[in-house]
């Protein structure tokens, strides 16, 4: 466990940066649902459980059992009582049915095997109105992103997330390396 503890705050380091702005961009409210897909060690999930306050509600998800086992730890530690952990499968996240306001989703687009598929079977978590939010990595042709293949091209994204009944609502570009675009569930 003092791995996954030492990689769960790796990770929320790297959360770190521009995180304001990302939240920012956001506009969260008071008992607003959201679910953190991709949680890892929760830098966002718990970000997102001061801003929707003791009525809102944060699913933090992720199909790392032992990351959500350090969510878990930390919401007791801090008495946090609006996170529930999920686990998720390669092929879905079982969020309930038209629960979520919005969706976040950091850097893992590129993991989703079957992304339409899986958007399909997403978007019956969000209400109706809801948004996704995705922030992924720009393939800029060099270094470890881009040879690795951790990355998703933006045009690509959009398209997928429209076949899979998405509205392509906003696009930010204040981060240098990722995309960072919101889609609202069509009707």
């Amino acid at each position: 466990m003092l791995f996954k503890t030492i990689w769960a705050m790796m990770l929320n380091n790297r959360a770190k940066k521009d995180s304001q702005k990302v939240l920012d961009c956001l506009n969260i409210q008071l008992g607003c649902i959201i679910a953190d897909i991709g949680s890892g060690g929760g830098f966002f999930t718990f970000e997102f459980s001061k801003r929707t306050g003791l009525r809102g509600k944060v699913f933090a998800a992720d199909s790392d059992k032992k990351l959500l086992i350090y969510i878990e730890n930390i919401s007791i530690k801090k008495k946090i009582n609006n996170i529930e952990t999920v686990i998720c499968k390669e092929d879905e996240c079982l969020i309930p049915k038209e629960s979520c306001d919005l969706i976040f989703m950091r850097s893992i687009f590129h993991h989703i095997k079957n992304p339409k598929s899986y958007f399909l079977k997403l978007r019956e978590s969000i209400k109706p109105g809801g948004r996704i939010a995705i922030i992924e990595w720009k393939n800029d042709g060099r270094g470890f992103v881009g040879r690795l293949g951790h990355c998703a091209e933006e045009t690509e994204i959009i398209r997928i997330m429209n076949e899979a009944g998405f509205s392509h609502y906003k696009t930010f570009d204040f981060l240098p390396e990722q995309s960072f675009n919101i889609f609202i569930r069509s009707i």
